[in-house]
């Protein structure tokens, strides 16, 4: 009997949200560092595909009205990254965009944590 306690679907798609979030912050660090360079290139910092695609593997799906539908996972995105005015950095978006994607890694990691700490409560019957 194979049990999946700490590696289910759910799990393996908030550590791969994680992980996305973290590869985000990356990014958005390195267009805030280059911002005064005026050689530099933005990265684009949009990874709403990967997670996407991590949904639609997990198979978790929005089944009622009353769940939360996440523009994070829309198909639209911005489209405009070709302009010449968008390869530029605006600090005021990097910044924008790293306290959203601050909020979204905390969200995520506290899930994970209720999610273990669930779990070592059923094992041990007692709450931290």
């Amino acid at each position: 009997m194979d049990i999946k306690l700490f590696n289910t679907k759910r799990a393996q798609l908030l550590k791969k949200a994680i992980s996305v979030y973290e590869r985000q912050h990356r990014a958005i660090s390195q267009n805030v560092a280059q911002a005064n360079n005026p050689n530099y290139t933005r990265v684009n910092t949009d990874f709403s595909a990967t997670l996407r695609s991590a949904v639609d593997q997990s198979k978790i799906k929005v089944t009622k009205d009353k769940h939360i539908r996440s523009s994070h996972f829309s198909e639209s995105t911005d489209g405009k990254l070709n302009n010449s005015k968008e390869k530029k950095v605006d600090l005021t978006r990097e910044m924008t965009e790293l306290a959203e994607n601050q909020i979204r890694y905390e969200f995520v990691t506290r899930i994970l944590n209720r999610y273990y700490n669930g779990l070592s409560v059923s094992i041990t019957g007692r709450n931290r």
